[in-house]
Order: C-alpha cells, then sequence, then structure tokens
C-alpha cells in the first residue's frame, strides 16, 4: 500500500512539474502534408531561451492522397505501374522571436531536409517493352518563416507559411527489357530516353546513360528551388 501511494505521488509530482516548469517537448502530425501523401511525425525539444530544435520523420506516397493522380507524377512517355513510396525526413533549428513562453510565437528555422522514393513505370520504344525502376533521393536546406501557438497549454498548432531553400535531386532510371534478349544492345535507345526530358533543356543536358549488359542506367543529376507550407497540430509535454 505504502508503495502503491509513493508511485502515486511520483506521477502526480511529475505531472504537476510539467505545468508548473513549462513544457520542453511538444508532437505533431503534418495535418496538411498528409492530404498530399505525406504521412509525417514530428518532434520538437525546447532548448535554452527561445531556441529549439526539431526533427521529422514521415513515410510518403504521393498515389495515396485523393489530390494527386498516377498522370500527375507520371512523365507523358511512361505508364505508371506501382508506387513504393519512400522516407521523408527533415531537422529544424528554430529561434523564436520575442517569445513570451518557450516555443510559442513567430519563428525562423533553418532546415536540412532529406527524401527518398521508388516508383516502377512501363515504357514502349520500337514496339519493345521496357520496366523502368525509377529512384529519387533528395537533399535539401534552406529556412522557413511560422508561428506556433499554444492552446490550452496541452494542444498546439505550427504555422509554416513560407520556406524556400535549395534541392539537390540525384535520379536514376533503370531500362530493362521485359522480355530478355542476351543479345540486345542497350545504346541504342539512350536517344529515346533522352527524348522524355528534351522539353527542359536544364534537364536534358544533364542525362548521363551507362549502358549494361542487361539493362541502361540512366542518371539525372540537378538542383532545383525547395519550398514548404503548411500546418502541424499536436499536443506538448
Amino acid at each position: 500500500m505504502i508503495k502503491s501511494c509513493n508511485y502515486l505521488t511520483t506521477v502526480i509530482f511529475l505531472f504537476l512539474a510539467t505545468s508548473l516548469f513549462g513544457q520542453e517537448n511538444s508532437v505533431k502530425i503534418g495535418f496538411t502534408d498528409a492530404f498530399l501523401g505525406h504521412y509525417n511525425l514530428n518532434y520538437e525539444r525546447h532548448l535554452t531561451g527561445n531556441n529549439s530544435v526539431q526533427f521529422k520523420i514521415g513515410f510518403l506516397k504521393p498515389t495515396s492522397s485523393p489530390f494527386i493522380s498516377d498522370e500527375t507524377i507520371t512523365p507523358s512517355a511512361y505508364v505508371l505501374e506501382n508506387s513504393k513510396g519512400g522516407l521523408n525526413t527533415s531537422l529544424e533549428y528554430r529561434f523564436y522571436v520575442n517569445s513570451e513562453e518557450a516555443g510559442t510565437g513567430f519563428y525562423v528555422a533553418p532546415y536540412l531536409r532529406y527524401l527518398n522514393q521508388k516508383m516502377n513505370y512501363s515504357d514502349e520504344i520500337d514496339g519493345n517493352n521496357y520496366g523502368v525502376d525509377f529512384k529519387v533521393n533528395l537533399l535539401g536546406a534552406g529556412a522557413q518563416l511560422g508561428y506556433q501557438l499554444i492552446l490550452e497549454e496541452r494542444f498546439i498548432l505550427d504555422f509554416y507559411f513560407f520556406g524556400a531553400g535549395l534541392d539537390y535531386y540525384m535520379v536514376n532510371m533503370k531500362y530493362q527489357l521485359k522480355q530478355p534478349d542476351p543479345g540486345f544492345n542497350y545504346s541504342s535507345i539512350t536517344d529515346d530516353v533522352s527524348e522524355v526530358f528534351e522539353d527542359i533543356n536544364y534537364l536534358h543536358k544533364k542525362l548521363d546513360h551507362n549502358v549494361n549488359n542487361d539493362n541502361l542506367l540512366t542518371k539525372l543529376p540537378f538542383f532545383f528551388p525547395g519550398f514548404r507550407i503548411g500546418v502541424n497540430a499536436g499536443f506538448v509535454f
């Protein structure tokens, strides 16, 4: 009985300590990202002063969104067969501006982010059917502006209304005949693969074709502006 009372006292003390000395942690889900097929969980830890660090990890599968069709993420020459999804993660360091309470008000946050995604397409060239394994890795850095609000001392809303940076994409596309042909020369389709990007000269110039015995591996590394906007919702503790 005495042990039970001690456990209960400890739990009550910890709860009161959290309320009295301020919440230092928050967990949030990506509310708006979910509509785009990005399912994220964010953890924010408040440090000294008005600074905090936030880590995000999630799973992305755009085709699970009712607002994104297969055609949206499929180049005109391809047919989407399977979207395997991928990993989405980021790290932010937040500076809250003139905040009277930790983790509230306007903030500026430099960030780093990474994502990868895999999809399977099919393509037809000169009567031959090819499977196209499409893989993309992205590394990005930038900064965002936002406003965070705590309601009833427990619930939290995080509005990041402007984020901009630079992303580096590493795209790999592996072409392989669906009906294997040991004597096929994959160098014969490099021009056809390049035509997919001929309307975007910046990308077209960066294509790098690697011909192998049983496939064509095309690499496409490039930089592109990155943007962030959305709302997270969760609770503090």
